[in-house]
Parts: C-alpha cells; structure tokens; sequence
C-alpha cells in the first residue's frame, strides 16, 4: 500500500516583505518566514515598509529576497536586514502600488454596488416609516473596543505632534496588525499601524 499523504501537516504561512532604505539612502529588504507582532514592529522602527499577504506577482518577486535575521526575543527585537539590488528593490514596490491600485479599485466598485443597495433599502424604509424619527442615533463603521476592530471600522491614527490624529479605514487585520487607508485620503497608500496605537471614536450609546 502506497505511503498515505499527510492530512496533519501544518499550514505553509504567507512570507513577510521588509523594503526600506538605509543610512545612506541604499535599498535593502528582506523576507520572514512568517508573520509576528514583534518582527513588524521593528521593521516600522527602521523605517522600513511591511508587506503582508501579497499577490502571486508581489510574492514571486519578494521571495527572491534575502532571509532576513531576527535578534533578541520575546517582544522586543531587532532585523537584520541586507541591502538589495536597486532594480529588485524598485520592481517589488511597483508591483505592490499596482496590486494596492487594483484592491482599492475592487473595494471602491463594491462600495459602490453596496452603496446602492443600502440607498433602495433605506428609500424602502423611509417611505413605510416616515413618521419615525431617531432619538440617538449610533453611528456606523466605529467599533466598540480594540478586541472589535475589523475590515471597514474607522479608527484614529496618530501621525506626528504637528500632524495630530486622522482617521482611517481598516482594510484587513491580521492578529494585532491592521492594514489601513487615510479615509479622506484613499489615493495614499496603505500603512499598518499595531492595535495598541490607535484611537476609537465614541460610537455612542449601545
């Protein structure tokens, strides 16, 4: 009898992309075997760039990247992270502008759909129930705790002293890591922010 494929086997995790320029302007980048808290937590602290849960098009690129180095442990480490060729450097962050480009273009358009269905709904109840009038109104997309947060919440993200607190549309969350867009601002791109360092607006009563 033939050897049985293992059902056992442990999930292969989605790589982790570190690209940033060094002291003297040089690229250098490098990848992790997985996500953790810790690992993109020091890479913001190098001024590096963070890409997770890329496209095949970003991924086969990133994976031609060096493996990076983790020192220290618990929650508190530092990378390792090589110079790179300047044209590898370039062509991982352009496949990634463009891949962002096309996910915000597939969230806009079904923002829109959803837009429209929500209007013919709330022309439906508008009509049936005129006279009603809301005392205290919550408002939508504010979540009620960090542990709550999710894809599409709106939360406040501080920027500098002198910048303040703007707010921002979460776009995925993976663990205690969001990906987020400046909601008044969605040609910029995308940033990841930790769950710890970012503001809720009061949603209101319950």
């Amino acid at each position: 009898m033939g050897k049985k494929s293992g059902k056992n086997e442990p999930a292969k995790a989605n790589p982790i992309f570190v690209l940033g320029l060094d002291a003297n302007g040089k690229p250098r980048g490098a990848r992790f075997p997985e996500l953790k808290d810790s690992i993109a937590s020091a890479a913001m602290d190098m001024n590096c760039r963070v890409l997770i849960d890329q496209p095949d098009a970003v991924s086969a690129l990133g994976m031609k990247l060096p493996v990076g180095r983790v020192h220290g442990g618990g929650k508190v480490v530092k990378l390792f992270v090589p110079n790179v060729r300047r044209d590898l450097y370039d062509q991982i962050l352009e496949a990634a502008r463009i891949a962002e480009e096309q996910s915000a273009a597939e969230a806009q358009a079904g923002a829109v759909e959803q837009s429209a269905a929500v209007k013919v709904m709330k022309d439906r109840a508008d009509a049936a129930l005129a006279e009603v009038r809301t005392v205290s109104p919550v408002t939508s997309g504010l979540p009620r705790s960090w542990e709550s947060i999710a894809v599409g919440h709106m939360v406040l993200v501080h920027e500098s002293p002198s910048d303040g607190w703007w707010e921002a549309t979460v776009l995925k969350r993976e663990d205690e890591i969001l990906t987020l867009r400046f909601r008044d601002y969605p040609k910029q791109p995308t940033f990841i922010r930790h769950i710890n360092t970012v503001a809720l607006v009061n949603p209101g009563p319950a």
